[in-house]
């Protein structure tokens, strides 16, 4: 930090900073206030932050009071005050902005510039520049060469300065040295072949000498020790020797292996790597006997052997350690139901109940039956958290003639309520707005963690008050009986209002799409859950990698907020390429394994022109579709907070019953009505060509000349999101409802209406099974093109009928033609195999559902039927699924029952 104040006129005239002085009844007054930036004007707040205006008395404190509190703002490096004329006195504030390290880059020889980057700790990307710690950054740069294999290393850095104070740093490597290895000595300390641990080592004798790679054969030399039995072995390089004239090193290893350590487990069959990691450092040895023994109980009680007992102990030989497990496993025990006993204050359907929405009774699975051993502790924090704080909960067994049933003893003892709750010291706010967010409550139980809560909600409380400093104290009073008085005592700070908002780190993006976001703004009350909502808001934007939010307090009761940012990437490529079949997964193999390739291409731009907006180009192309489309995303539309889409789209894409050719365009904006509510408007216009109509007798109403057509729609859907995944759900709901109009208008044909909704439920049943539920009914009037009618069928919506051919079928050329109407539900059970391996899961389905030719034929009860199974396995991208299905009843043209199909799908149920 550095301070000038440059004096021009009489200076000896005006006190000097070091000594300040009360400005006496003539001192000069205070004439313009100028602040500049790096030499360009500077925001105008920065005036906010100087505790005086033209027209006040001049004094030279106050100029030191302002540039501390300038400094406190952390955005500027130095500071230069500059004072002309005398009275009155003109003040001139240069300051000069920190600057933002955009990106580091290295130039010599080709090493990994990750690797160079995990060297580099002081200054990195997001970071400011300290060009006082160049030193300290060429020297990491040098040892991450060094681990490379460039030692003595010259290293330069070079700062580019950029506009919008940023800077990139060049570290360029002049000049270094390379050694081959000429010896390797291993001073081996067991009984081990060296040759057969030592043959896998990448660090031969003749090779260039690259200390990372030395790293990374000791630590799988180590791991292979470990194998060997020996996980306490030690390996280190222990020395090195270098040669400068002959560019030769010669390395010393020192392998330790320590104690071998066996591992007995008799008396069942029990995986020892349950068992193995305890030993792997030293550890007290009761400790680690009954740590093994614990696991081998668990593992025991999955199986089903609840009455497993396990003796244990250790013998010590020459360089060996041998730890025994006996394991007595007693009788496979089947348990076939629980009980409580000595529950007074909860029935018992109470205690089920809570158990089951915990998911920690799965009592019924021999994969879980541990579980039963930690429902004690389960039941003792809900009783505790209720006010119980002597209760104890005994596990016992009663056996009965179809096997056991666990019996939980229960001894309540006294509930501790809550009688009355104080809070002291409040004047900034009312008590009752205080106390309005606690946890514990008059007459409620008393829990003391609860307590602690309350004392964070409190200070919570304050802080989105905009008051700071505040510091809460708890103590509790015992009453008469078994109630308690809780007293909240309350040291309130001081309200903070905010000065300003300062903006930093931004290279492109404007100031207006940052400040758009902000929920916070010059003159509020520092409220901090505002301060975090604006911080979530900048993320949802999806342009920053980096976004920070600090308050400064520049007074008393004043503060500024600094919204720093780092842009991430602005350009994304995607290449996608599959495989698709053309006919379905029936009949012969051959046809079925007719693969043909399909491949996608994507570009993204994001933050076009500073504005947080994205603009995409995306190709696909496949034997059964093509599709270009051009995009333009942004957060905002007409000023509002409502991210809109438009788009441009030409495409080709064959139908089980036609083909169709369409462009279009459309423009679509979003808006979020609260917690998983959004609400979804669209307009689009399209022209659209059927190709290839392999269709020959079609009701009256449908239009059968097949022209090209055009069609201006619009369309609203609402949607409830309340799924905890909504790629791999397992619990939770979903609903949706869409209503798109096709209007004749500007000389299109269109004139149609539809409805569609959707709902999904799902629930966990027990830790290993889950129920899923989907219904979808969509209805439609005046759907007089192929395209605009519903069509169902194939994987993803009634798994009885191939793709497209549930519901109305061309009695000739058994080809679908869709409808005004289609009912959909699917009802799936999903199990988990293993629980170790929970992305591995088996599935069974029901589906009902049918396509109606009319509106006016549209019987809710008219549903076919289907049933199957199949496998799945859940990735970040959705389950992929391997299904096959059976077709039980149906209305169609063709006879299906009894003919399985097979989807392979990826995705759920949607």
């Amino acid at each position: 930090m550095a301070l000038a104040l440059v004096l021009a006129g009489a200076a000896a005239s005006v006190p000097g900073l070091a000594a300040p002085q009360e400005p006496s009844a003539q001192a000069p007054t205070v004439g313009r206030i100028i602040v500049m930036v790096d030499g360009r004007p500077g925001d105008p707040g920065l005036l906010d932050l100087i505790p005086f205006r033209t027209g006040d008395a001049y004094a030279p404190r106050l100029v030191d009071q302002a540039v501390k509190q300038i400094f406190k703002t952390g955005l500027f490096a130095d500071i230069t005050v500059t004072k002309g004329g005398e009275g009155p006195v003109d003040l001139t504030f240069d300051l000069v902005r920190k600057v933002f390290i955009n990106a580091v880059r290295f130039r010599g020889p080709r090493v990994s510039a990750l690797r160079l980057s995990q060297a580099l700790t002081v200054l990195r990307p997001g970071a400011y520049l300290q060009e006082d710690r160049i030193p300290e950054a060429v020297e990491q740069v040098r040892a991450g060469l060094r681990q490379e294999g460039y030692f003595d290393a010259v290293v330069v850095c070079d700062v580019h300065k950029k506009a919008a104070a940023t800077a990139v740093l060049v570290f360029r490597i002049l000049d270094w040295k390379t050694f081959r290895i000429g010896g390797l000595e291993v001073e081996w300390k067991a009984e081990i072949p060296e040759q057969s641990v030592l043959k896998k080592m990448r660090t031969k004798v003749g090779q260039l000498y690259v200390p990372s790679r030395l790293a990374a054969d000791l630590q799988a030399l180590s791991a292979r020790l470990d194998a060997a039995g020996y996980p306490r072995a030690e390996v280190r390089l222990a020395g090195e020797s270098f040669d400068e004239e002959s560019r030769r090193a010669d390395l010393r290893l020192e392998i330790v292996p320590n104690e071998k350590i066996v591992i007995t487990v008799t008396g069942a069959k029990v995986p020892l790597r349950l068992i193995t990691p305890i030993w792997e450092e030293r550890v007290f040895d009761p400790w680690g006997l009954s740590e093994g023994e614990a696991r081998i109980l668990n593992h025991l009680r999955r199986k089903g052997f609840l009455f497993a007992t396990v003796k244990s102990r250790v013998e010590r030989g020459p360089n060996e350690l041998r730890i025994i497990h006996e394991v007595t496993p007693g009788d496979k025990t089947k348990i076939i139901g629980f009980d409580f006993r000595g529950n007074t204050a909860f029935s018992s359907l109470d205690l089920r109940t809570r158990l089951a929405l915990r998911e920690n009774v799965p009592i019924f699975s021999l994969l879980s039956y541990d579980k039963i051993f930690t429902i004690p502790i389960e039941l003792s924090n809900f009783y505790k958290q209720n006010g119980f704080a002597d209760v104890q909960i005994k596990l016992d067994f009663i056996k009965v003639p179809a096997g056991m049933r666990a019996v939980f003893d229960i001894a309540e003892g006294l509930r501790t309520t809550v009688e009355s709750i104080r809070v002291e010291g409040t004047s900034l706010a009312a008590a009752d707005a205080v106390r309005r967010d606690l946890v514990s409550r008059e007459g409620g139980p008393y829990f003391p963690p609860n307590v602690q809560r309350d004392v964070g909600q409190i200070e919570t409380f304050y802080l989105n008050s905009g008051i700071r400093g505040t510091e809460v104290s708890a103590r509790v009073e015992r009453g008469s009986g078994t109630a308690v008085t809780l007293i909240y005592e309350i040291t309130e700070g001081a309200p903070v209002s905010i000065q300003d908002v300062f903006i930093t780190g931004n290279l492109t993006t404007r100031n207006r799409v940052i400040r758009r976001e902000l929920r916070v703004k010059k003159g509020d009350k520092a409220d901090y859950a505002r301060i975090q909502e604006s911080k979530r808001r900048l993320e949802r934007l999806g342009i920053f990698s980096e976004i920070g939010l600090d308050e400064v307090q520049t007074g008393p009761s004043e503060e500024v907020v600094i919204a720093t940012v780092r842009e991430g990437e602005k350009n994304y490529t995607g290449v996608g390429l599959g495989f698709e079949s053309l006919n379905p997964v029936v009949g012969p193999v051959s046809d079925w394994l007719d693969f043909r390739p399909r491949g996608t291409l994507e570009y993204l731009r994001s933050n076009v022109f500073g504005l947080g907006a994205q603009a995409g180009v995306l190709g696909q192309l496949s034997t059964i579709e093509r599709r270009a489309v051009l995009s333009w995303n942004q957060p905002y539309f007409l000023g509002l907070t409502m991210p809109t889409t438009a788009l441009a789209w030409a495409e080709r894409e064959k139908r089980t019953g036609f083909t169709l050719d369409r462009i279009g365009v459309s423009l679509s904006a979003a808006k979020s009505l609260g917690r998983a509510r959004l609400l979804l408007g669209s307009l689009s216009v399209t022209r659209t060509s059927l190709l290839d109509v392999d269709l020959n007798n079609l009701p009256p109403d449908i239009d059968r000349r097949f022209l090209p057509y055009s069609a201006t729609l619009a369309s609203v859907s609402m949607s409830w999101e309340r799924r905890d995944d909504t790629l791999n759900p397992t619990r939770g709901w979903f609903g949706s409802a869409v209503v798109e109009i096709g209007v004749p208008v500007f000389g299109t044909e269109a004139d149609y209406q539809k409805v569609f909704l959707k709902g999904q439920y799902f629930r966990p049943l027990t830790s290993f099974l889950n129920l899923g539920l989907t219904g979808r009914l969509g209805l439609g009037n005046g759907l007089s093109h192929l395209p605009e009618r519903f069509f169902a069928g194939g994987s993803n919506t009634f798994r009885g009928e191939e793709f497209e051919l549930l519901g109305p079928i061309d009695p000739t050329t058994l080809k679908p033609y869709g409808g005004e109407a289609v009912e959909i539900v699917n009802a799936e059970l999903i199990w988990t195999i293993f629980p170790a391996w929970r992305e591995l899961r088996l599935a069974s389905f029901f589906d009902l559902g049918n396509v109606y030719e009319s509106l006016k034929s549209f019987r809710p009860v008219d549903l076919e039927g289907a049933f199957g199974a199949g496998i799945r396995y859940r990735t970040p991208l959705g389950p992929v699924r391997i299904e096959i299905a059976w077709k039980l009843w149906g209305f169609d043209v063709q006879d299906h029952k009894g003919h399985p199909l097979i989807f392979l799908t990826i995705g759920n149920i949607f």
